[in-house]
């Protein structure tokens, strides 16, 4: 096996070149975006995933991802007219961070392992409930019938 054929198998190069090949049609403005968000995302995922470092540290790692999708989020409230990829970007960000922290639930069975950060692994789990919030927030449409029950057990009574 030829060097670069090795080098496609490290588990890092998979969204490297997923996040390479949706810049290739997107405008200017938004592959700078994307290339920045994109590479931080990369380097903190791969911290994430790589267990050559502590699980607190790598705890410290994704909230830093998770940080990278705050700041997208905040661009797009932002910006005068976000641009079509704006949203696909931040829906690929933010499903990055939820696998990794699901990922880093599943190490999280001794909860002293989170103590140096004052953290346990129910306020992970918190964490990652708060991002799947967000994404359904950002990336799903709310059905009639659903926005009507919100609204009602909100409000009380008919709507």
């Amino acid at each position: 096996m030829k060097s670069w054929q090795k080098r496609l198998e490290e588990p890092w190069i998979g969204p490297y070149i997923a996040s390479m090949t949706a810049i290739a049609t997107m405008p200017e403005g938004a592959k700078e975006r994307w290339r920045t968000a994109g590479r931080f995302a990369d380097v903190l995922e791969a911290e994430v995933k790589t267990r050559r470092n502590p699980l607190a540290a790598r705890v410290v790692s994704w909230f830093n991802l998770c940080r990278v999708c705050q700041d997208l989020e905040e661009q797009m409230l932002l910006a005068a007219q976000p641009t079509a990829e704006d949203p696909q970007l931040h829906r690929a960000l933010l499903s990055t961070a939820i696998a990794s922290g699901e990922g880093l639930l599943l190490e999280c069975d001794d909860a002293e392992a989170l103590k140096p950060l004052r953290l346990t692994p129910a306020a992970l789990a918190a964490k990652v409930e708060s991002l799947r919030i967000t994404f359904t927030q950002w990336h799903t449409e709310l059905k009639p019938e659903r926005q009507a029950a919100i609204l009602k057990e909100a409000f009380g009574g008919a709507v």
